[in-house]
Formats: C-alpha cells, sequence, structure tokens
C-alpha cells in the first residue's frame, strides 16, 4: 500500500535540515598551517644602559616562553626586523656585536629545545644606517656593511631557511641591486607537508636608486619586486602549493607615513603599488605579514582588487607609537596566522598590557589571546571576514 507523500512538507524538512547544518559546517574548518610572528623588540637610542643586544629583554623573554606554550605548536616562528638597534656607519662592528649579543640572549631562553623554528628578516635596524642632515633630521640609507654583517650572521647562524633570492648580473640589473649578497636577505621556501610557500622579503635591501635626499647614499626601503614576481609565478604554477604568504619589515600602507616607514613606492619605481597589485592577481596569496609601525594593526580591503590584507605586529617590545591607544590600552605581543582547508585565514594577536617604563624587567604577564579575525584567501571567492 502506498501512502501520498507531501511534497511541501517534504521540502520544508530538507530546508530545516540545510539551515541546521549551515552554522556547523562553516564553522568546521580545518587547520592546514599556522606560524608565529613579530617585529621591533628593540630599545630605543635614548634609554640608559640597554643590554648588549639592545633587546627588550624582559618582552623577549616572556613572548618566546610564551609562543612555547601556545595550545597548537607552529609550524615556524618568524621575526621581521628591529632585533636591535643598530642604525650605525660603522663598517657593521656595532650591529655584529649587537647581533651576536641578541643570539646569546636567544641561546639562553632554550627556545630552539622546542622544535619551532625562528627565521629573522632584516628591518631597518639591521640594515641600514642614517645620517643628520639638521638638527633633528636624520636620513636613512641602507648600509652595505651593515647588510653584510647580517648576511654573514645568518650564515653563522644557520638562521635562512633558503638561499634562493636574487642572485646574478642579470637579477641584480633588473631589480637595480647594488651587491650580488641578496641570496639570503630575500628568499622563499616551500613547507610541502602543508602546501605553503613562503616569502621573507627584505624591505631595505640596497639598490643603486640615488638617495634625492643624501646624493651619496642610494633609498631607503628599496625591495626586489622583479624577483618577487618570478618567485610567485613559480608558487602560483605548483600544484603542490596552496598559500603564498609574505613576511617582511616595513608596511605598504600607513595612514600617515614618514619618509621611510613604507616600502619604496616613487615613480618611476612604485614598488608598493605594484606589490599591491601582484598579491592582489594571486589567488593562492594569504596575506603580507609586517612590522615597523610599533602598533599592532589590521588593514584589509587593499590594493587594485580591494583584496589584499596586511597585518602590523611592530609590538613585540620596542617603545609603542603615542598615537597608538586601543581599547584596554597599549600592548606588547607577538601573532599567530591560521591558514585554514576552507581559503580563509585566521589571525590571532596575543597581548600583555605594556609596562611603565616599557622595559621594566621581568617578571612579565603571558599574553593572552584575542579573538581570532579571519579574511580569505585572495581567489577563494570568499566574501566573508572578521
Amino acid at each position: 500500500m502506498f501512502r501520498k507523500i507531501n511534497i511541501r512538507s517534504l521540502l520544508f524538512f530538507f530546508a530545516a535540515i540545510v539551515v541546521w547544518l549551515a552554522p556547523i559546517t562553516a564553522d568546521a574548518r580545518d587547520l592546514i598551517a599556522n606560524f608565529a610572528y613579530m617585529g621591533c623588540n628593540r630599545v630605543g637610542y635614548s634609554d640608559a644602559n640597554p643590554a648588549p643586544s639592545t633587546a627588550n629583554v624582559a618582552q623577549l623573554n616572556q613572548t618566546l616562553k610564551d609562543i612555547q606554550a601556545l595550545p597548537v605548536k607552529p609550524n615556524y616562528f618568524f621575526f621581521v626586523g628591529d632585533l636591535v638597534l643598530g642604525m650605525q656607519a660603522d663598517h657593521g662592528k656595532t650591529l655584529n656585536k649587537e647581533l651576536k649579543a641578541w643570539k646569546k640572549l636567544y641561546d639562553a631562553s632554550n627556545f630552539a629545545a622546542s622544535g619551532i623554528e625562528m627565521f629573522p628578516v632584516a628591518g631597518n635596524h639591521e640594515a641600514d644606517a642614517s645620517k643628520q642632515v639638521s638638527s633633528g633630521n636624520y636620513i636613512e640609507y641602507p648600509d652595505a656593511d651593515n647588510l653584510s654583517a647580517w648576511v654573514a650572521w645568518l650564515k653563522k647562524n644557520k638562521l635562512a631557511k633558503a638561499k634562493n633570492g636574487p642572485s646574478g648580473a642579470n637579477e641584480m640589473s633588473l631589480d637595480h641591486l647594488a651587491e650580488d649578497n641578496n641570496q639570503t636577505q630575500t628568499y622563499s621556501f616551500d613547507d610541502l607537508k602543508t602546501g605553503v610557500h613562503y616569502v621573507l622579503l627584505n624591505t631595505d635591501s640596497l639598490s643603486v636608486i640615488p638617495n634625492p635626499d643624501l646624493p651619496e647614499k642610494t633609498v631607503a626601503s628599496w625591495t626586489p619586486y622583479n624577483w618577487v614576481e618570478k618567485d610567485f609565478a613559480k608558487a602560483s604554477n605548483n600544484p603542490k602549493i596552496k598559500r603564498i604568504v609574505v613576511l617582511a619589515h616595513k608596511p605598504l600602507v600607513l595612514a600617515d607615513p614618514g619618509s621611510h616607514d613604507l616600502v619604496y613606492n616613487t615613480a618611476p619605481h612604485t614598488l608598493g603599488d605594484a606589490l599591491l597589485k601582484l598579491f592582489g592577481d594571486t589567488p593562492k596569496f594569504a596575506g603580507y605579514f609586517c612590522a615597523h609601525s610599533h602598533q599592532w594593526l589590521y588593514t584589509d580591503k587593499l590594493g587594485p582588487k580591494q583584496n589584499v590584507t596586511q597585518v602590523i605586529a611592530g609590538n613585540a617590545g620596542s617603545e609603542l607609537n603615542s598615537d597608538w591607544n586601543p581599547e584596554g590600552g597599549p600592548y606588547f605581543g607577538f601573532t599567530v596566522v591560521n591558514l585554514y582547508d576552507d581559503e580563509t585565514v585566521g589571525v590571532v594577536s596575543y597581548t600583555r598590557p605594556a609596562p611603565t617604563p616599557y622595559t621594566a624587567p621581568a617578571p612579565q604577564p603571558a599574553a593572552k589571546s584575542t579573538p581570532e579575525i579571519f579574511f580569505p584567501v585572495v581567489g577563494s571567492g570568499n566574501t566573508a571576514t572578521h
């Protein structure tokens, strides 16, 4: 005997199931990779009796403890510049001394025993020197000796994951680079276990472009765009790579930047604009993660297609921007970036209150997580954020 089926009731029944399942499915994202990062821990010029490393020691040590205690162990820890104060035109002597002391401090933390690989990226305080041109007015420029000292330090301590950066006369010419020692200043590597391509970018490379404010020197904030473009093309064509992330020191965008605060973007060399366009045209692109500005700032919908996200995590321990007034007060800390299988990226800022003075000694409190912010991988078609 057959029973009549009420089609209308059946449709309501299935609709109810879909509505009930939707929120579960949306939240059922799986983590495919994650990393921790931060920048700007060095103290300032006016600080009396800094540590030999010129690091904000209490903040650095607490952050290294906090990262090791994370509930999910990150694949990597990237320190995106301004580890030390540096910035001296003394044939690399000051930088070399400070980096040596910094490595000693890092080794004493026993962070390496955690199994989390740490890779530093040069900031302007490692790459540059400065010259006073008038009272209180300093012009920064990439310093060849400081960059050579940085490269030697990376090599000695095995702190570069790869050495495939710009190399040879042709690439130097295309990117207007002055010296052929950029292979570990800017480089990339694949993590084929997670399908992530990482680009570590020096945003103060030594170019041959004259500095208009200091003609005997070259411009600050230079980056090898042509190399990045070729590297992106290779990663984009690799079916084993699902995500591309970029880690660098200087931002691409900032509300009120100083003369040295952004990636070089002056015609005819509009590198900042070119990078934003490249990122926005790359479906696998999953974020630009930087520092330099001493604050924590999330900015999305950048570039010509309004689909690029930049995160500034310059709050690792350097004196914070006086005009940065986040809810609850200024804070130090680090950031964790989560890459998910549903083509979203999650950003979690771990924070601890900034003490007074900012270089206050230990003990400092453990950093606490803030709500995760989500944004889509460029080519996902997913428009959900936050």
